[in-house]
Formats: structure tokens, C-alpha cells, sequence
């Protein structure tokens, strides 16, 4: 009997998440789509996993469930107004930084 150790290990779509993280999370010139592609990557890769029996199917489709949740249910104006704040918090922290500390 011939042993498929794709079957344990993912591999089952060539690592394909892999190949996305690298070549566009971060390339997007966009932080919404720089968002997307990081949960593109997470449900490409439990895809892959669950298709070599490394993650149970019931895994994958909570990921599925949280990544529809997240695109598809919330809303979009929610979203963007998230990363305005998280982009001006982060920028405030950067000034501050400064004065020397984490005064503000």
C-alpha cells in the first residue's frame, strides 16, 4: 500500500496560503484588502488543512463562519471607521513616543 503523506502534513493545495501570505498580504495598497488577504490566507490555509485531515472539517467551517461573519455580515462603514482608529491610536502612540514616554 503507497502511503500519500500529503493526507497528514497539508499539501493538499500546495500550500497555496503560503503563497499568498507572501506575495500579497501587505501588497494591497489598501488596508481594507491587506485585511482581506490575511483572512483569505487563514481560510485558505484550514481549506488546506481540513483537505489533509489536519484540522477536522468542523475546524474549517468555523473559520468559514468567522470569515462571512466578518465580510459579510458586519458592516463595511464599521470596518473602515475601525481602522481610521486604530491607524490614528497607533500614530498618536507614535508621537508621544516623543516626549519620551506614553504620556498623553
Amino acid at each position: 500500500m503507497k502511503l500519500d503523506i500529503q493526507l497528514f502534513s497539508g499539501g493538499s493545495h500546495n500550500y497555496i496560503c503560503y503563497s499568498i501570505e507572501n506575495n500579497l498580504v501587505g501588497q494591497m495598497r489598501d488596508m481594507e484588502l491587506d485585511d482581506l488577504m490575511k483572512d483569505i490566507v487563514k481560510l485558505a490555509h484550514d481549506l488546506e488543512w481540513a483537505d489533509s485531515c489536519d484540522i477536522t472539517d468542523e475546524d474549517y467551517f468555523k473559520t468559514v463562519k468567522e470569515f462571512k461573519n466578518k465580510w459579510f455580515k458586519q458592516s463595511r462603514t464599521e470596518r473602515l471607521k475601525k481602522y481610521i482608529d486604530d491607524s490614528l491610536e497607533s500614530q498618536k502612540k507614535k508621537l508621544y513616543s516623543l516626549l519620551g514616554g506614553d504620556e498623553e
